[in-house]
């Protein structure tokens, strides 16, 4: 299980974290599909990252 507020704090994104962390305080059924879109662009992220500093 990928802990996604500590993923955003690594990647200085303290404002989504602290986005992230109000939206999973309201309940499961609101994180469902958020939960997806945000690994994604996560993953996007860290891609993104490592071909700018190659």
């Amino acid at each position: 299980m990928r802990d996604l507020m500590a993923e955003l704090k690594e990647l200085r994104l303290h404002g989504m974290a602290t986005a992230w962390a109000e939206l999973t305080a309201q309940g499961e059924s609101n994180t469902a599909s958020s939960k997806w879109l945000l690994e994604h662009l996560l993953e996007q992220e860290h891609t993104d990252r490592a071909m700018r500093s190659v």
